[in-house]
């Protein structure tokens, strides 16, 4: 039993059960953005009472603010000022316009996780956008298609400009989506808006 000295430690499954992370999201956000969690002997993960605030503000940050990953976490750690944040924040104009769109519409940073979904994603995907944001786009793909290499299709349809399709798991079931891909930049950071609309029958993950 920790002394009264020893500051309380949390695992990866509390921390992901307190924040409403996966532990994938977790372990990806600690990779990218200078999260150093504590190490047993065995090697597993400790979080602390001030990891877990900063996971939770990051959080809130992302899905209430829709700050960037980038942004969120050089506030939480004190690296931009409030201004900086306030100024980074999505026009609610714009956010209500792209809730108009019939087509799935999400922002991704680079790796693919989720920065940002519309209304239509949502509802399609059958998760709250709160539930969205923070995941990484091979977490919605169908079982089958698990081992389908995301990141490396995301770069190679920007690059070259084509569309490429998933199967993901929809509120109809497993489905196949066929999505447009274009980058862009926000803050010094770089950025994914996708576009995807129900697709045909080709193999899940082909470049069409």
């Amino acid at each position: 039993m920790a002394s009264a000295n020893e500051p309380v430690l949390f695992s990866i499954g509390e921390v992901a059960a307190i924040v409403g992370l996966s532990r994938h999201t977790i372990r990806a956000w600690e990779r990218r953005h200078r999260l150093r969690p504590r190490r047993t002997a065995s090697g597993q993960r400790r979080y602390t009472t001030d990891d877990v605030a900063l996971l939770m503000h990051v959080k809130h940050a992302v899905t209430r603010h829709r700050l960037s990953l980038k942004v969120a976490f050089g506030a939480a750690q004190g690296d931009l000022s409030v201004p900086a944040v306030q100024e980074s924040a999505a026009p609610g104009l714009w956010c209500s316009a792209v809730d108009l769109l019939p087509e799935m519409f999400l922002i991704l940073d680079v790796d693919g996780f989720i920065s940002a979904a519309n209304r239509a994603a949502s509802t399609t995907l059958g998760l709250p956008r709160d539930d969205l944001v923070g995941r990484h786009l091979a977490e919605l793909l169908e079982r089958g298609a698990s081992g389908t290499d995301v990141r490396a299709l995301l770069q190679r349809a920007c690059v070259a400009r084509t569309s490429f399709e998933l199967e993901l798991l929809a509120v109809s079931g497993r489905q196949a989506w066929e999505f447009d891909c274009r980058p862009f930049s926000s803050d010094g950071a770089a950025h994914l808006a996708v576009i995807g609309r129900p697709g045909g029958l080709r193999t899940s993950g082909q470049m069409s």
